[in-house]
């Protein structure tokens, strides 16, 4: 049975990729399949699972999820953080995103690619990823050209969310101006708020680039 990550492990082996993620993993270290294949058996989502379980979770956080921002949605109730984007994690946002899930009692976490331009990547299948709450930033960049992929690509855009169905994030690295985009449950929003406080400098500057159509969310 071919696994559904199969065409993952040679795809993103090709020298743009080396190039652009040049830096985050050494040259001589890209492309180092065992290690790219032994992360995504550990940690890739079934697509059976997704439908099962994950699928209902998203479509309670957002809405209008065939296209990204500013036409993307979020559910009734639901309050929004945007941040600085460009990339999916910095190693301080992953932290501070695990000091929030503390509160929200989430066991674990799915990163699911967006595939808004699907001739930009052949026959191949959005990147699906399971990963435990607790997972240490050093294991999540373990997998080589794969996490670098995941992690480091700045064009690709995400959703992010866990199975407490408390919040999600929308990792927005194609608009405009970069953003990831938190949302949560109202009760969750002076947790999410101040572990992923900012200068008013900063506040004032993201307001700037967030859609006129989302502040109705903050």
């Amino acid at each position: 049975m071919t696994k559904e990550y199969f065409q993952h492990l040679k795809f993103f082996t090709d020298d743009p990729y080396r190039g652009i993620l040049r830096g985050r993993i050494p040259a001589h270290e890209w492309g180092n399949r065992k290690v790219a294949e032994d992360y995504l058996d550990k940690y890739w989502l079934p697509r059976a699972e997704y439908k099962a379980f994950w699928k209902s979770i998203q479509d309670n956080i957002f809405i209008y999820q065939k296209t990204g921002l500013p036409d993307l949605g979020f559910r009734e109730g639901l309050k929004i953080l945007p941040i600085r984007g460009g990339i999916m994690f910095e190693e301080e946002s992953f932290r501070r995103l695990q000091l929030s899930l503390k509160y929200t009692g989430d066991r674990f976490f799915v990163i699911i690619q967006t595939f808004y331009e699907k001739s930009k990547w052949g026959e191949l299948t959005p990147f699906m990823l399971k990963y435990p709450a607790n997972i240490t930033w050093e294991e999540l960049k373990s997998g080589n050209y794969i996490s670098a992929v995941l992690f480091d690509f700045p064009a690709n855009e995400y959703f992010i969310f866990g199975d407490s169905g408390k919040w999600g994030e929308y990792v927005a690295s194609d608009y405009i101006h970069p953003l990831n985009i938190l949302a949560f449950r109202e009760e969750y929003a002076s947790i999410f708020r101040e572990n992923f406080k900012v200068s008013q400098e900063e506040w004032e500057k993201i307001l700037k680039w967030l859609p006129d159509n989302y502040e109705k969310y903050l």
